[in-house]
This record gives structure tokens, sequence and C-alpha cells, in this order.
């Protein structure tokens, strides 16, 4: 899910985007308790998606489709807690 201004657009697995005029941060308090994380101030991503993370030139998270999107410094240590949350279940 990325933030457009006042919209939020969903990034579906097919390939389709929805846009949705809702701030990203109501999804970030309606999907914190599932297998999403906000990785940064536009971006919140399915963990069930995440092929791989790496810090090289700066935190990136990269999408199984091979999407890379940042990864803030300021959220970093939060996206590695829900990493091992959700890959030891």
């Amino acid at each position: 899910i990325e933030a457009d201004s006042n919209y939020s657009v969903f990034y579906l697995q097919n390939g389709e985007k929805i846009v949705v005029s809702k701030l990203l941060k109501e999804y970030e308090e309606i999907l914190e308790n599932e297998n999403f994380i906000r990785i940064h101030k536009s971006t919140i991503i399915n963990l069930q998606y995440l092929k791989d993370y790496s810090n090289k030139n700066g935190f990136v998270a990269t999408l199984m489709d091979n999407t890379e999107l940042a990864i803030s410094r300021r959220r970093m240590v939060d996206f590695l807690d829900k990493v091992k949350v959700f890959f030891n279940k």
C-alpha cells in the first residue's frame, strides 16, 4: 500500500491497482496485528510477499515480484522485530 497525498494505492498480486480515498495511517491502524508493516512514511507491505531485505545503499525490502522499496531508518528496528516474529511462526 502506497500513500499518494490523501489517497492510498493498493498494489495487488495480479498487478491491479486500487486507489482509495483514505490515509495510509488509517490502514496502518487497521492492519497492525496482521502480516502488514509500515516500512516508510509512504509505504506498508505485506510480509507474506517479502522476498529479502538488505542494508546495502540504505535499507531496502525486496518483494516477491522484485520490487525494491526503501525502509526508513526510523522504522528499521520495528521492521526487523516483526520480520523475526513473522518468519518464526
